[in-house]
């Protein structure tokens, strides 16, 4: 009987140690689930959420505001990495070659940044564009350019010419723009925008852009 005692005094003080070495030396914490911070996102990160109009401070984690995706040409849309979506972000801004084109969904939104490219007078140009996904309503868009010369870049970036695009919808069964010189050749209720004045190469390259460059994008706007 005392053995038997002995014995089970032995187990409890072994468990006691054991329990005492894990509180000294808990498990290690899996460190490669680290937040990606505002204060340590690429630039072009930073103007998206600019773009966005996102209050955040520098410790706001950016995939709890932003749900990086793509899509690609046969309209299969997939989540990705944002690593992924600014190299294809930053591929379009150079006129490179891409299989498949960066979305940038708002979380708890029903807005999503898109982004088109087109050829311009003097190089490519791009626009961001902020879209409520429910109504196909633009509701901010900002053009940059490459190269556009005499100044026809800074017009086009100029809020009057860019807020004639904020408050249309995307159509994508026909042409959604056309600009004011060519009405005549316009039959339909389309929106009709005033071009920079002297650039005819440019005003042509934006409507091309936008009238173009959103269609890819159909399969994810219409499921």
């Amino acid at each position: 009987m005392k053995r038997k005692i002995f014995l089970m005094l032995l187990v409890l003080i072994g468990l006691g140690c054991k329990q005492n070495r894990e509180t000294q030396n808990p498990e290690p914490v899996d460190t490669n689930l680290e937040t990606e911070t505002i204060s340590n996102v690429s630039p072009i990160t930073k103007e998206l959420i600019e773009f966005a109009d996102l209050v955040v401070t520098d410790s706001t984690d950016v995939n709890e505001l932003i749900v990086f995706k793509e899509i690609d040409s046969s309209g299969s849309v997939n989540e990705i990495n944002s690593t992924k979506a600014i190299a294809l972000y930053q591929k379009m801004t150079k006129r490179q070659e891409v299989t498949s084109l960066p979305i940038f969904e708002l979380k708890n939104k029903n807005t999503t940044i898109l982004l088109i490219k087109g050829i311009g007078f003097g190089g490519a140009i791009w626009a961001k564009v902020l879209v409520d996904r429910n109504t196909l309503e633009i509701k901010k868009i900002a053009f940059e350019h490459q190269a556009e010369s005499e100044g026809y870049g800074a017009a086009m970036t100029q809020s009057s010419f860019e807020n004639q695009f904020v408050g249309t919808k995307i159509d994508f069964d026909q042409q959604t723009y056309t600009l004011k010189r060519d009405i005549e050749k316009r039959m339909d209720n389309g929106i009709i925008i005033n071009g920079i004045s002297g650039a005819t190469m440019t005003n042509q390259g934006v409507i091309e852009m936008m009238n173009q460059g959103l269609k890819p994008y159909k399969g994810y706007l219409k499921p």
